[in-house]
């Protein structure tokens, strides 16, 4: 989130240009395209008869739709079905239908950076801003991801096809200030989880490790346990096991954008489903809708524009050096500079694939410190120019000369893409139950059990890999027991009161509508 703030208040650039990012983030996000840029996450599908999956006629009625396919989706699917959606259903309708625009799994978890990280660093923002307690709590969430992530690849036999690995992350600082600041987050989050940290290492500039074939100039290295994977496998993966184990109660849909969402008549009926979700395909009425839509989310839910805006990413696939040691099963990187960071994680060796460098970000590395990305939620209009010189170029920085060896970039650079990621201005996901404000949609029946309710799994603000799979766990979780389908009350106390959608936080947690010009009198 810092950076973001950073680009919106940085007086080097002009402020016609900051106030238009900001005018975008309160626009309409529009529906996805078709079909984004080619991701190289996407070649070759393993689970390939999932891909474009349609029915020959959709369904009418579903207890529950989905809209999108991605991790969050995958996540809520699974939490739904595994707990009485999909035993015993005496329905006709399936439980839960997922609704894509595109093809399974190609908006943003698709073209992510293949990382289970969660580095810390911003403890210290989190604890100034919030509480101990809470920046505590914000962290024991997050770094749950990867224990779990890697247990569910495992549960469903994916770990192979997902490459799903733990390893270990290595942050590296080129600025120098950065790094002070960074060392006293890590510090403070030491001695306040320190069960949690056993594994978290400070490596000074003299104490890098040579195995590690930094460039001379890193200032310093903070390393701990991380993951990887490959999230459109998972996610795929995970999809096609649901489909064989719940084949009446679970239905994907793709190529089937949601246009609308109207409420039907109210009724005092409790079995009447509540909405209707509209596609080019036709009408579904449905008792839940869910959405999973992260960046576009303010298309069919305009009461959150300004509180979660879009911003696009930029990711690269390029080969390593010749004498680049391959590390793909050992490490993951970050390399953070004055302005901005980028990240890299390696394939592990073996196949066609075998030790790509899957490297993106270059947000802030230009004039613009990322002004131009803000409020971008289109992905199919090419790789920004500035951005791309900028990753073709990291590489050969970052690393030892060395250790690096003979590359080019015109020959080794594979494959560059865009994506979206949906950010959030407080900083935390947006989870829960949609209110009429957020909506316009629920204001007759709100707090009407029996009618069902729209929900919100949305702005994991560029790190969902290590909030989208329990944000829609909880999700989930509170569908069911909104419905009375799980016995008792849900505990929900692991998630940080922060990331639940209240009326207070949609009029609160809004960025400014207009940028402050700060510049001096010149009277």
């Amino acid at each position: 989130m810092a950076f973001v703030q950073a680009a919106f208040s940085d007086p080097r650039v002009p402020l016609q240009d900051r106030q238009e990012a900001l005018n975008r983030a309160f626009a309409d996000p529009g529906l996805p395209a078709p079909c984004g840029m080619p991701s190289f996450w996407l070649k070759d599908p393993p689970f390939s008869e999932l891909a474009s999956l349609q029915s020959a006629e959709l369904a009418t009625e579903a207890e529950v739709v989905i809209i999108g396919s991605g991790i969050t989706g995958a996540s809520i699917a699974r939490t739904l079905l595994l707990n009485t959606f999909g035993e015993g259903n005496q329905e006709k309708r399936p439980s839960v239908v997922i609704l894509d625009g595109r093809e399974v799994c190609h908006g943003a978890t698709g073209r992510n950076g293949g990382h289970i990280l969660e580095t810390a660093e911003e403890f210290s923002y989190f604890e100034e801003t919030y509480g101990v307690e809470t920046a505590i709590r914000t962290m024991r969430f997050r770094l749950a991801h990867l224990a779990e992530l890697l247990r569910v690849a495992d549960e469903y036999g994916l770990s192979e096809v997902a490459q799903a690995r733990r390893i270990q992350f290595l942050s590296v600082h080129f600025d120098n200030d950065k790094w002070v600041e960074t060392v006293r987050s890590i510090r403070r989050l030491k001695e306040c989880m320190p069960a949690e940290t056993v594994e978290w290492k400070i490596f000074k500039k003299a104490d890098i490790p040579k195995e590690f074939g930094l460039a001379p100039n890193a200032r310093g290295v903070i390393a701990g346990p991380a993951g990887a994977m490959w999230p459109y496998r998972f996610v795929t993966g995970l999809l096609a096991r649901l489909r064989e184990q719940y084949p009446k109660d679970l239905r994907i849909e793709t190529k089937t954008p949601v246009t609308a969402i109207r409420e039907n008549a109210t009724s005092t009926d409790p079995s009447a489903l509540r909405y209707s979700v509209v596609t080019p395909r036709g009408t579904i009425r449905a008792r839940h809708v869910i959405h999973c839509t992260n960046a576009h989310v303010g298309h069919l839910v305009p009461g959150l524009r300004g509180r979660i805006y879009p911003i696009q990413g930029t990711m690269t696939a390029q080969n390593p050096g010749r004498s680049f040691r391959p590390q793909g099963t050992e490490h993951s990187w970050l390399f953070n500079y004055e302005h901005g960071f980028d990240y890299l994680t390696q394939l592990p060796s073996g196949g066609e694939t075998a030790n790509k460098m899957m490297l993106g970000g270059g947000f802030g590395q230009h004039a613009d410190r990322g002004i131009l990305a803000l409020g971008i939620a289109s992905d199919n209009e090419g790789v920004p120019p500035y951005t791309l010189k900028h990753l073709k170029t990291t590489l050969q920085k970052a690393f030892d000369q060395e250790d690096w060896g003979e590359w080019s970039a015109e020959r080794d650079v594979d494959t560059a893409w865009t994506g979206n990621m949906g950010f959030s201005a407080d900083g935390y996901p947006w989870i829960g139950k949609l209110p009429h404000s957020a909506s316009g949609r629920g204001e007759a029946v709100e707090g009407g059990e029996g009618h069902g309710a729209e929900w919100l799994s949305c702005a994991f603000s560029g790190e969902g890999m290590v909030q989208a799979w329990l944000c829609g766990k909880a999700v989930g979780m509170m569908v069911l027991a909104h419905g009375g389908r799980r016995a008792g009350e849900v505990d929900l106390s692991w998630v940080p009161d922060q990331m639940f959608v209240t009326e207070n936080r949609i009029k609160r947690s809004v960025l400014p509508r207009v940028i402050p010009d700060h510049r001096s009198s010149q009277l």
